[in-house]
């Protein structure tokens, strides 16, 4: 997919894919995008971009100096990773506290850029999160792009998990405002059950994607302009087409069955979720429109039974900690389910946790 004469109609592909993306999220005037290999990629990408954003020059002779990042204590795990990747220093990355929904809390973020900027830092990066990985929180993206505009600050918006509720009218409030956004992923091989790996990176402004990616290569670029050799863009140089999985589905089901799959693992997540609020023996530690379902079952350590349960070859399922709670963690990705298999998965659980009553730790 590096270039034009190797993929040939293939670019069209991930082209025309792209700007369906691009007009589901309002990125209207200049944008660009890649497939790059899953959202912690994507993520590295969106602060590159943002590294380079503050001084071109870094991506020449290095030296990212006085950088801070920003994201929220629930991000996922990849945000740190990159910040060494990228010479910024895992100790440069502020983890904002969130509100009781797993929310960053966007009065701790406005007091931590004023801190740092008094300490003569850059406030640079800000990663929001439209879906985070334990509660499947969506960050309030409208009042963060407030503050990442006043401070000129780059807003990521990382929807690995959550961000397909674009395609859905009943959902894409929980992502309302992210066309103030400068870039932003999914992955559709999570909650669409796209195959491995499809995940999209989208930037508000395609110069910004260019600046930071593109490279000299004479032996490879030799026909057609950037705008068909689409390895100046992205991370890889050989890479599949993984476009072409997600244009099928596309043409196979259109918007309205895309948006049928988001709608249905709401709809499962709410089955789960009221199975658990109506059952004295359960004990809820997740909120209405997410799709994981965080419960407790009884006494029973959430984190013993779950490793009793898989040693067993009984049932996979984790655990999850939100602040100084812990908590089973069904996640509601699979559409394909329905609520027979969600009846059978809380009925195995039980049966196993009664009948090991005495082998599994009590909280």
């Amino acid at each position: 997919m590096a270039t034009y004469k190797i993929s040939g109609p293939q670019t069209i592909v991930e082209k025309e894919v792209l700007s369906e993306v691009y007009k589901l999220i309002g990125y209207d005037t200049n944008p660009g995008g890649t497939f790059p290999t899953g959202g912690s990629m994507s993520n590295f990408m969106s602060l590159v971009i943002a590294r380079d954003k503050v001084d071109l020059k870094i991506k020449e002779k290095g030296g990212a100096q006085n950088l801070v990042a920003y994201t929220s204590e629930n991000s996922h795990y990849s945000i740190d990773k990159n910040a060494s990747f990228a010479g910024i220093g895992k100790a440069n990355v502020r983890h904002i506290n969130s509100d009781e929904y797993g929310k960053i809390s966007v009065s701790e973020f406005k007091k931590q850029v004023q801190l740092d900027l008094s300490r003569g830092l850059t406030p640079f990066y800000l990663n929001a999160t439209a879906g985070t990985t334990v509660l499947c929180a969506f960050d309030n993206i409208r009042e963060l792009a407030s503050v990442c505009q006043e401070h000129n600050i780059w807003l990521h918006l990382d929807g690995a998990f959550g961000g397909s509720v674009i395609f859905s009218e009943k959902y894409n409030h929980l992502v309302d405002g992210i066309s103030q956004t400068d870039s932003f992923c999914f992955n559709a091989h999570k909650t669409l059950g796209a195959p491995l790996s499809t995940s999209v990176l989208a930037v508000k402004d395609k110069r910004d994607l260019y600046n930071s990616f593109n490279n000299n290569a004479n032996y490879l670029y030799q026909t057609h302009n950037e705008e068909f050799n689409l390895g100046q863009t992205s991370f890889e140089c050989g890479r599949r087409n993984n476009a072409l999985k997600l244009w099928t589905m596309w043409k196979a089901i259109g918007t309205n069955g895309i948006a049928n799959i988001v709608e249905k693992g709401f709809k499962l997540a709410d089955i789960a979720r009221d199975y658990v609020k109506n059952n004295s023996d359960y004990k809820l530690y997740s909120f209405g429109e997410s799709l994981s379902i965080c419960f407790n079952y009884k006494d029973f350590d959430p984190e013993d039974l779950c490793k009793k349960l898989y040693e067993s070859n009984t049932l996979m399922v984790g655990f999850g900690n939100f602040k100084d709670k812990r908590f089973v963690r069904l996640v509601i990705v699979n559409c394909e389910n329905s609520s027979k298999e969600l009846t059978q998965f809380f009925a195995t659980l039980e049966a196993f946790a009664n009948h090991n009553n005495d082998l599994i730790k009590k909280m």
